[in-house]
């Protein structure tokens, strides 16, 4: 088996199977996003056929000062695999991807990386802790779409909240222009300026998001006035919440973030998904308002684990003992 590492789209070959964080596509849209880079490990067979893909995406944070210092590797996910590929031989693969993945990233001093919703727990466990990755108990809420209604299993009370919403006016739609895709990108920049475990990158990836067919930009509004919207990609028949923001505070009694996420789920519902997915729920708090909040639409509560690797061999040392992993 061979593994190369692609970082331009003029050198990536044709996919024969894909997903959105692990496709041509995102990789394209990362490489138009100013301060990130796209990174893809394609192994191949002895004939030279793809077997599986893994896509990173490299980004490099800006100081105040305006040189670049921090630099980070995002991962979504085990990658794509060949159909025939089994259990046994996709951990096989996988490690030869994550080596060849590793060498090139430590290579470019992306010593900080970041793994996360891999699709079974310990999926890879060896492989990420020979590369002194350390694992985070993380939690996802995923909303079954398939087997009932959304209107079967939400709560009363969110349900109250989004009549309640609706009969003061507020709706949420796709987003119609750039000028919309604009402000919703600012109100999102600017509830999560102070929330440094959250990246947002620059507004050119919204506008790619707004142009792709395996994305969905919603926004809702008040008296022609966005109050809120969301960020919804399509991997196949699984579709997740990238990004979602409200003015909860200033429109408290008008429920915008309840009206943003029920929108979400319908619309996902309504195009024949399987699931939709909440991805960044966040550590596994006895109190967790984001958490409570998003449950209260019927998802189901899933413990999974995020994967970190940092430079510093203390803070991974800390980290492992912290977790008792």
């Amino acid at each position: 088996m061979v593994v190369k590492i692609v970082t331009h789209s003029s050198e990536l070959p044709l996919l024969p199977f894909e997903s959105f964080f692990h496709g041509s596509a995102l990789f394209k849209m990362i490489e138009h996003t100013p301060r990130m880079s796209p990174c893809m490990a394609i192994a191949y067979d002895d004939e030279g056929k793809i077997v599986a893909h893994l896509f990173a995406s490299l980004r490099r944070i800006r100081t105040k000062l305006g040189f670049y210092y921090f630099k980070r590797a995002r991962i979504y996910g085990e990658g794509v695999y060949k159909p025939d590929v089994g259990f046994a031989e996709k951990h096989l693969v996988f490690d030869e991807m994550v080596n060849a993945l590793m060498a090139y990233l430590l290579e470019h001093r992306y010593f900080h990386v970041e793994i996360s919703d891999i699709t079974k727990k310990t999926f890879g466990y060896r492989t990420l802790r020979n590369h002194r990755f350390v694992p985070i108990p993380w939690m996802q809420i995923h909303h079954s779409l398939h087997s009932k209604t959304p209107e079967e299993r939400i709560f009363d009370k969110a349900k109250a909240n989004v009549d309640s919403a609706y009969s003061a006016g507020v709706i949420t739609r796709q987003a119609e222009t750039m000028a919309e895709v604009h402000a919703l990108y600012k109100l999102v920049k600017a509830y999560y300026r102070l929330r440094k475990q959250r990246y947002i990158p620059h507004e050119q990836l919204f506008n790619e998001l707004a142009l792709s067919d395996n994305a969905h930009i919603y926004v809702t509004l008040y008296k022609d006035k966005i109050i809120g919207g969301s960020v919804v990609v399509d991997a196949g028949k699984e579709s997740m919440i990238w990004f979602d923001v409200a003015m909860r505070k200033r429109y408290k009694r008008l429920h915008p973030h309840d009206v943003t996420i029920w929108y979400a789920i319908k619309e996902a519902h309504r195009q024949g998904q399987n699931h939709i997915h909440i991805l960044n729920i966040g550590l596994p708090f006895s109190n967790s308002p984001y958490r409570d909040f998003m449950l209260s639409f019927g998802g189901k509560l899933i413990s999974s684990y995020r994967w970190f690797r940092y430079s510093n061999r203390l803070i991974n040392r800390f980290m492992f003992w912290y977790y008792q992993m």
